[in-house]
């Protein structure tokens, strides 16, 4: 079973509390101000990291992996390389939340 750290509480909108786990998916991204590509990576899970020509295109592909990586962990019961606490962007860089249902 994954770790409760990133799992956000229940959803309160009338459904069935906690049927869909949430996760946060925290992405710290920059772009190359001279080729105008962004490159990130996951700031809460090791070893996700990405490039791509517009912030979009990488926020789908990091997201992607992201759940990938959350269903392969449920699935075999293999515990997930969380950082804790994430890491914190740096000069340059912007962070984006974003919620992960499985």
């Amino acid at each position: 079973m994954t770790s409760p750290l990133n799992q956000l509480p229940a959803s309160s909108c009338g459904t069935v509390p906690g049927s869909v786990p949430v996760f946060n998916c925290i992405v710290i991204l920059r772009c190359d101000p001279l080729t105008g590509r962004t490159s990130g990576r996951v700031a809460n899970l090791q070893g996700i990291t990405g490039e791509a020509n517009s912030e979009r295109d990488l926020l789908f592909q990091l997201t992607r992996r992201f759940r990938d990586l959350l269903r392969g962990s449920v699935s075999s019961g293999q515990p997930l390389a969380w950082v804790d606490p994430a890491e914190e962007p740096g000069q340059g860089e912007q962070q984006r939340f974003i919620p992960i249902h499985l």
